[in-house]
């Protein structure tokens, strides 16, 4: 269920949820996210000094993802 406010997205993962499963990771890991959507995967590795590759073939998406991150 989509309970962002983000609503460009169908499937918006909440970003505290993606912090706390990041957040359990070793810090050395490099986060890979193949379906990156609008980037929330990208901000929480962001916030917790993790490094991310994100894919994301929807160039809507990508757009929306690249200026989050970039912030």
């Amino acid at each position: 269920k989509n309970v962002s406010k983000n609503r460009s997205h169908p499937c918006v993962m909440p970003l505290e949820v993606m912090k706390r499963i990041i957040g359990i990771l070793p810090e050395n890991v490099v986060i890979i996210d193949p379906f990156m959507g609008t980037g929330t995967t990208g901000i929480a590795c962001l916030e917790l000094n993790r490094k991310f590759i994100g894919i994301e073939i929807s160039e809507e998406y990508l757009k929306i993802a690249t200026e989050r991150i970039n912030g």
